[in-house]
This record gives C-alpha cells, structure tokens and sequence, in this order.
C-alpha cells in the first residue's frame, strides 16, 4: 500500500499544482485507510467507525477466518498483515433516517444534538424497547438481505427521547456482534479507538463503553481514511521507513471514555435479548420482504 507506483503526469501536476517529482502509492481501501489513519496497525487494537455504516476492524498478525463467514478478513494496508471486520449496513444511517423521516423538522429547531440531549435523558436499556437496524438488510452477522428495521417493546410510557436511545443502542449492540465473534475467534483488543460521525459524539461513545465493556478512546486526528493514505504516502516518499513507525510518530489518543459498571450489567443482560430477536422474525422477515 505504501509502494511507489509512479509519478504525477505533466498534466495532473499542473491541474494539482504540484510537479512531477511527487510520487504515487499504491493506497488502500476506505476501512484499510481509516484503520491506518486510527493506529490500528499492531496486535491489540480495534476500530470501531460510525457513519452511515458501521465498522468493527481489527487488526491480525495472520489470516483468521470466521466458518460461518460473518465476518470478512482481508490482507491488511500493513505489509504482509491481516485484518477482521464486520460491518453493519445502516448504523447512523438508522439515526438519520429517524431525523429525515419520522421527527418533524421546524426551521432547523429539531438537530441531532437535541435527540441525544433527549436520549441521554432516557436511562439505559431504554426500559425495555430495543431497536433492530436492519433499514437496509444486514451484512454482519446475518448476512440477510431480506432483514428489516423494528422498535420491539413499545408501551405508551415511551417518548422520542426513548425511541431516539433504542436507535443508538440497537445500532452499538450491531457493533457489538461483531466484536463478539472476534474475541470467540481469539482475536485480541486490549483498546477499542472510535472513530467516524458518531464517535464525535461523547454520549454515543460513553454508550460504546457501556456496551463493549471496554475503554473506548477518541483519536486528535480525526480524518480518517484520508489521514490514512497520507501515511501511507509519507512512507512511500521516505519520510517513515514503514507504516508502525508513520502511526507511532503520529498518531495520538485524545479522550477516554471508560465503562460505567452500571450502565455495563443493563447492556449485558439487553444484549442476549437483542440477539434472539433476530433469531425469533428471521422467518417473517422474508415473508414481509
């Protein structure tokens, strides 16, 4: 990913106004990038990425494969290294669609810090409701395009403030699913770096805390892939003598989200329940599709 490719053409130069010294690397895929762009270069360490999709990447020595093909490894942007992950299709794309398409929008009043302000009034586990974030089928676990979206639990006692958590938990219980099957495998993360849309939300992040179990950081740098492929092109220039030695003299942790033992023992129990909801539609899924 780093390897010199070529050089910039006479025209490209100009329209960039650059020269045709600089040198062309070879790069890497959006969630490879954003990894490299994260630190997630060395054993130990997890990126959890929310945007439209969401993405659980973890970095492997070797190639680890799941069976039953939940989640995907690839080689890695790191030279002979691999990668694992699992991707939920519509993680703040959920959030988003709640916003356009369900909140009524009165001249730029109701703004998605108003629903987390909102959602963290709401206690954890958003007494009883959970959400299911297959708006757009789902890729990991199930692999299921004919999986659908679904609030389960709703009583009248519910407000949007509640409806807006089930939304972020359902989606992070996504994530969590991910991670799960990684450390069933072996895969080890002794730190988890959140990076995307919704990692620069602090009540989201503290909620992925909450959920993982696990410290939860937020990184300085927070351009992600294109950060990423900026390394890599440092490298390929010369300026680092590979990869490791790019992140380690420039990347940098920012804030520390930690686990809340209460908030934990709720989600821990939620969880099992989230995941059999699946198993019990499954069928009606397809049937409604």
């Amino acid at each position: 990913s780093e390897e010199i490719t070529g050089k910039l053409t006479a025209d490209t130069a100009k329209l960039l106004g650059l020269t045709t010294d600089c040198v062309v690397v070879g790069g890497a895929g959006d969630c490879a990038a954003g990894a490299v762009g994260n630190g997630i270069v060395k054993s130990g360490l997890l990126n959890t990425s929310l945007g439209t999709s969401g993405v659980v990447f973890a970095y492997s020595d070797q190639p680890q494969l799941d069976p039953e093909g939940r989640l995907h490894t690839f080689c890695h942007a790191v030279r002979d290294k691999w990668h694992m992950m699992g991707v939920t299709l519509c993680a703040g794309g959920s959030l988003q669609w709640f916003h356009d398409k369900v909140c009524v929008v009165d001249k730029g009043k109701e703004i998605y810090d108003q629903l987390t302000k909102e959602a963290a009034a709401v206690p954890a586990g958003t007494e009883g409701l959970q959400f299911l974030p297959y708006l757009t089928g789902e890729r990991t676990p199930h692999l299921d395009p004919h999986a659908r979206g679904a609030f389960v639990g709703l009583t009248l006692s519910h407000t949007r403030g509640h409806l807006t958590r089930a939304i972020l938990e359902g989606v992070t219980y996504s994530l969590r699913e991910s991670y799960a099957i990684m450390s069933d495998l072996g895969v080890p993360v002794k730190q988890i770096r959140a990076s995307g849309g919704g990692a620069k939300n602090p009540f989201w992040r503290q909620m992925q805390a909450d959920v993982f179990g696990k410290p939860v950081f937020s990184m300085v740098a927070d351009e992600g892939a294109a950060y990423g492929v900026a390394l890599l092109a440092a490298v390929g220039a010369g300026e680092y003598k590979d990869i490791t030695e790019a992140c380690a003299a420039t990347i940098k942790t920012a804030d520390e989200s930690k686990p809340n033992p209460a908030a934990r023992k709720v989600y821990d129990r939620a969880f099992p329940i989230y995941q059999s909801l699946y198993r019990s539609l499954k069928d009606e899924f397809k049937k409604l599709s």
